[in-house]
């Protein structure tokens, strides 16, 4: 779902945090689990649920939690230029709010976390080491040499999930970055910025 401007930011945050973050691009199902130490934050901030990333045979399956979960896996070899850690870090403290702010090009940065936001222009981002699955139509792009995914809804949101590893026995080998614009600006080139800024500041394997 698309969000459009509020009367206020904190509107905005408050209704993005009760849909658990169905306003970001990838409206997935099921729960992430983000890298090491940074499970609580994120989960009590998307209420258990949280967006996952992977690419060609849909249909359900079960997370290492149970929980039922769909998606799409990405189809083909995956690129792998540069390992990097998916795990012994925060990744709720990858992007700064300054990141964020200069990714988007706002007057005005928010707090830090998974979920941050701006202002002037106002957007929404989410941020996650996560799954490698999404829904939807992507194009397959390449961030700092490795296999990335920009997956654009209908709505205007726009998410891009960029491989951290092809190591098969990684639970969550992927990085997220979602953004949902409620001032006009393209998303996809603000996620893609924000994938790579994340990519640079994520330990190599």
């Amino acid at each position: 779902m698309h969000l459009r401007r509020a009367s206020s930011l904190t509107a905005v945050l408050a209704l993005a945090l009760t849909l658990g973050l169905t306003a970001c691009a990838t409206t997935v199902t099921g729960s992430a689990r983000p890298a090491e130490g940074a499970a609580r934050g994120a989960e009590q901030t998307t209420s258990g649920k949280a967006p996952s990333t992977k690419a060609s045979t849909t249909g359900k399956k079960e997370d290492p939690t149970g929980a039922p979960t769909t998606g799409t896996k990405p189809a083909g070899k995956v690129k792998i230029g540069t390992k990097k850690k998916t795990e012994g870090y925060e990744d709720c403290d990858i992007l700064t709010p300054d990141d964020v702010a200069a990714a988007i090009g706002a007057k005005k940065a928010g707090e830090k976390g998974c979920v941050q936001s701006t202002e002037e222009p106002f957007a929404v981002v989410l941020f996650m080491v996560t799954f490698a699955e999404y829904e939807g139509e992507a194009r397959e792009i390449e961030i700092g040499g490795n296999t990335a995914y920009e997956v654009k809804e209908k709505g205007g949101d726009c998410s891009v999930v960029v491989m951290l590893t092809d190591d098969p026995d990684v639970i969550t080998p992927a990085f997220l970055a979602s953004v949902t614009p409620i001032d006009t600006f393209d998303p996809c080139q603000v996620a893609q910025k924000l994938a790579t800024k994340a990519f640079e500041k994520i330990p190599n394997a």
